[in-house]
């Protein structure tokens, strides 16, 4: 970019979520020299990444060797530090865990993405939701994190949010303000559709703090079909949970979700999100959302316009939600519009405008 070279560094490359996704696109914005995060498995890699060489940390034999992530994570902070880029003008870290814990090197600026603050350091109670005597057993240790997290943000010449919900996190965590940009969606893959599933659809990560339950108790209440795509390890519990009406789809290829989404009568997202791509995304493709208004959502939906906000995380207000968006008919043009200002190209831009200012006002 520009004649720079420039370091692109994730946290992990062990799913392939929203998080993957914008990495892939700032491979193709910043034409990074070095791409590294501290564990790869190329099976999960975004496509564009596929033929990238991907430098990996110390802690690569462990992943190798079949140890969980999540016990690396006391290891993770230096695990960053000791990784080596060399010879590079620009590091760019993807962060919503440690990834902004590397150390540029002498003479580079370093900026930093975030998805979110790590939210098991820094949202212990909903993190911990299921297990409140876990965070209790943890909290020596979490209190460790939280200083080492601060130190290393410091580190960090610029942040860049996700949102104005990350940014204002940032800043209360924090004390620094961050720009925001909103992450990327490909809006040339999402299209509008005259078939209806009849159907409503959630596409998420399956973890209890995704509050799927609510959904699944929303449209049982309703008596709506709902078709669940994604996995994780909250899939057992929320089966169980589940009424007739509810399938559990796996993961599936973008086509077939970007087909579930253009077809299905919204799409339901209980949790509040730092963003919320999938809003944006089923958007784009002429369908409301229905979420919590909270977070990303917030700056995603007008509500009755471009989507359905319920206003508490409770199963009356995500049915009375889903009832609305099955009544009323928004206008297909705002819903593709409202996706469509996420679209790459904008995110790519306004990343470049962020990385001129910082390097020019670290010269």
């Amino acid at each position: 970019m520009g004649g720079m070279r420039v370091a692109l560094v994730h946290d992990y490359f062990t799913q392939l979520g929203g998080a993957e996704r914008v990495v892939a696109t700032l491979d193709s914005v910043l034409d990074p020299v070095i791409v590294a995060a501290s564990v790869v498995d190329r099976r999960l890699l975004p496509p564009e990444l596929a033929g990238r060489d991907i430098r990996a940390s110390r802690l690569q034999p462990l992943l190798g060797a079949g140890l969980p992530l999540a016990s690396l994570a006391p290891l993770l902070p230096s695990a960053f530090r000791s990784l080596r880029l060399e010879g590079v003008d620009l590091v760019v870290s993807s962060t919503s865990a440690f990834a902004h814990h590397v150390l540029a090197p002498r003479g580079a600026v370093h900026l930093a993405y975030v998805h979110t603050p790590a939210r098991f350091i820094w949202q212990t109670d909903e993190y911990f939701r299921e297990h409140a005597s876990q965070r209790r057993l943890l909290a020596p240790v979490l209190a460790w994190f939280r200083r080492v997290d601060r130190a290393a943000t410091a580190r960090v010449d610029r942040l860049i949010a996700n949102s104005a919900h990350t940014a204002a996190r940032l800043q209360r965590i924090h004390g620094r303000e961050a720009t925001v940009i909103h992450p990327p969606i490909d809006a040339s893959a999402f299209a509008p559709s005259e078939e209806r599933s009849g159907r409503f659809l959630v596409v998420a990560r399956l973890r209890p703090d995704k509050r799927l339950e609510l959904a699944i108790a929303a449209a049982g209440r309703i008596g709506a079909g709902l078709d669940v795509i994604g996995s994780g390890p909250d899939l057992g519990r929320l089966r169980r949970l589940a009424g007739p009406g509810v399938r559990f789809l796996g993961r599936l290829p973008d086509a077939d979700v970007a087909r579930a989404m253009a077809t299905c009568e919204g799409l339901v997202v209980p949790a509040g999100e730092d963003f919320g791509l999938t809003m944006a995304e089923v958007q784009a493709s002429g369908r409301p959302p229905i979420a919590l208004a909270a977070g990303g959502a917030l700056e995603i939906i007008d509500d009755r316009r471009t989507g359905f906000l319920a206003r508490s995380q409770t199963v009356d207000a995500l049915a009375s939600a889903m009832v609305e968006a099955r009544e009323v008919e928004l206008e297909r043009a705002a819903l593709v519009a409202s996706g469509r200002r996420f679209d790459a190209p904008a995110f790519a831009a306004a990343f470049r405008r962020a990385v001129t200012e910082t390097v020019g006002g670290a010269a």
